[in-house]
Formats: C-alpha cells, sequence, structure tokens
C-alpha cells in the first residue's frame, strides 16, 4: 500500500508544481505589461501564446507515446492556458476592461481550479486509504453455494 500511496502523493506533488509554474506564468505576464508599453507588449505575449502552445504540443506527444491519460489532460490545460493569452488582447478590448484587471482575475480562476484539483486528488486518496484500512468486505464476504444436481439411486 506505501508503494500505491507513494505514487499518488507524486501526482498531488506534480499538479502543485504546475500550480505554481502556472502562477508564474501569470506573475511573468503582468510584469511583462507593467514593465513594457504600446505594440511590444502584443508581440510578446503573442510569443508567449506561441511558447505555451508548443509545449502543450510537446505535452500531448508525450502523452501520446505513454500513453497516458493524466499527461494529455495537462496538454489540455497548457492548451487553455495558450489559448487564453492569445484571445487575451481581443476579449479585454471587447470588453473595455484593464489588461491588469483581467490578468488578476483570470490568475484568480486558475489558481482556484488548480486548488481545487489538489484538493479534489487528495480527499480521493484519503478515501482510498481509509477504504483500504476496513476488512469489513473481508469478513462479510458472501458467496454464493453452487449446489451439483445428484442423482438418488433407489
Amino acid at each position: 500500500m506505501d508503494e500505491n500511496k507513494k505514487k499518488k502523493n507524486i501526482k498531488i506533488f506534480e499538479t502543485a508544481i504546475i500550480f505554481v509554474a502556472n502562477f508564474l506564468y501569470f506573475l511573468l505576464l503582468v510584469f511583462s505589461i507593467n514593465r513594457t508599453n504600446g505594440e511590444n507588449i502584443y508581440y510578446i505575449t503573442k510569443m508567449l501564446s506561441l511558447m505555451t502552445l508548443f509545449l502543450s504540443i510537446v505535452v500531448f506527444e508525450i502523452a501520446y507515446y505513454k500513453d497516458s491519460g493524466t499527461i494529455a489532460i495537462n496538454g489540455i490545460e497548457i492548451l487553455a492556458l495558450a489559448i487564453y493569452t492569445l484571445t487575451m488582447w481581443n476579449i479585454t478590448k471587447g470588453k473595455n476592461i484593464e489588461a491588469i484587471t483581467y490578468l488578476k482575475y483570470s490568475c484568480l480562476i486558475f489558481s482556484i481550479y488548480y486548488f481545487l484539483k489538489v484538493l479534489i486528488m487528495y480527499t480521493i486518496q484519503k478515501k482510498q486509504y481509509l477504504d483500504s484500512l476496513s476488512d469489513i468486505e473481508e469478513i462479510v464476504k458472501i458467496e454464493p453455494i453452487k449446489k451439483e444436481a445428484k442423482r438418488k439411486n433407489k
């Protein structure tokens, strides 16, 4: 049971690392918007979007070769981040929202998503561990008795 628990703890830790990387990505966006002005910021965000798109393609390829659904889900999350970055300026201009405000709320939404993901993973792991401690299923195990048809000898 310890080996299975270690694997699940590693998955939770990996998700927490992705959460921190995502948060740093948003900090990089906010920092770049504060430090640069005008047309440069559009090019920077387009380049960031292309880099995250390239990263998502790499993650999809890794998921394909390893035949892993969890890695593919991480690729979908990275792809969503790339699409978000690409459409950020169109949404802020269309809705007349300040870019920094939009980034702050988006960072909050992504952070809540990853926090809930880690929390749900931890809760599922804890429930599976507590269920494994219970031996009631072994005690109450009811197996149907198969009766064979026997012929009476007269």
